[in-house]
């Protein structure tokens, strides 16, 4: 009897180990399992406003398992645009290796967009899903805008069979075609004018160069009158603007200029830097925000840009 229980006693004994081995191991592999995530920093942003979207994918061991397809993410997806994207950092810690990449994004559509699932693969095959992230992109408030009219139901409109009114129509249409024609006959070839030529300057490009130049030495900044610099260099921005674009928006607000120069100021990514920069301007003189010397230098750089590339544009034109 004594014997049968030593038996069983021992039995016992294995079983346990064997079960703590076993626990042991499956925590060890998850400790040490892949696993990746998606975030942002931002849930919701104005029109042209960014959103940084975070991509990692943590816990990878070269020397079993490797990456063989990043995440993908296109240029352009479901009303969001991709403004630039980071290198993918490396980071070697003692339980693998870390890749870390972000991705600056935007959308000038206003709504709820979701940005999908995102998924990398494995060399051996496993593929790797982070959730899905949703963003909210507000409208700019138009509310103050005089030409701004509300949406309304469309009207029922009775027609009635006047010939009169329908001869009338017609002869004015042809009138108007014939006119038209006339036109395009006696027209000539026109040309671009020239910019106008600003006494001592030069043109309105070399005298908004001369104007950052000596905004910048004035070391405004260096004084703490954050507020004056920025609104003098919105306003070498915004007159050049005027000039090159022929336009006048003194009497606008930053809003109502953005819709003024939305799609005529170079390529998507300088819109959305110059649009960043008369954000930032705002803030500064009604928030009374002061700004970081990275934010200072970016935004007199994003000023020179954004006058160079609407000089571009206009000569090329």
């Amino acid at each position: 009897m004594m014997a049968s229980k030593n038996f069983k006693f021992q039995v016992s004994s294995f079983k346990l180990t064997v079960c703590c081995l076993v626990t042991f191991v499956c925590l060890a592999a998850t400790t040490h399992a892949q696993k990746v995530s998606a975030t942002i920093n931002r849930e919701k942003i104005l029109i042209g406003e960014q959103v940084e979207l975070q991509l990692k994918a943590e816990n990878i061991d070269r020397d079993k398992v490797d990456i063989a397809a990043w995440f993908n993410v296109p240029d352009t997806f479901n009303h969001l645009e991709v403004v630039n994207r980071l290198p993918i950092d490396t980071i070697q810690l003692s339980n693998g290796f870390t890749y870390i990449q972000k991705i600056n994004l935007t959308s000038f559509d206003s709504g709820f967009w979701v940005l999908p699932q995102l998924n990398i693969v494995l060399n051996n095959k496993q593929s790797l899903i982070t959730p899905p992230l949703t963003i909210t992109v507000l409208p700019v408030d138009v509310t103050a805008m005089q030409d701004y009219h509300d949406i309304k139901d469309v009207l029922q409109v009775k027609l009635h069979n006047d010939w009169r009114i329908i001869i009338g129509i017609t002869l004015l249409a042809l009138i108007s075609i014939f006119g038209l024609l006339w036109v395009l006959s006696k027209r000539k070839e026109t040309k671009m004018p020239k910019p106008k030529q600003v006494p001592g300057f030069g043109n309105p490009y070399e005298f908004a160069l001369q104007q950052l130049q000596a905004l910048q030495q004035r070391n405004l900044l260096q004084g703490g009158q954050h507020k004056l610099f920025y609104t003098e260099l919105v306003s070498i921005c915004r007159n050049f603007s005027d000039t090159q674009l022929h336009i006048n928006s003194s009497t606008r607000t930053t809003d109502e200029y953005l819709m003024l120069i939305k799609g005529r100021v170079g390529n998507e990514t300088m819109q959305v830097q110059y649009f960043q920069l008369l954000r930032l301007a705002d803030a500064v003189k009604f928030a009374k925000f002061i700004p970081s010397q990275q934010d200072n230098d970016e935004a007199l750089a994003t000023a020179k840009t954004f006058i160079e590339t609407v000089n571009r544009f206009y000569t090329k034109n």
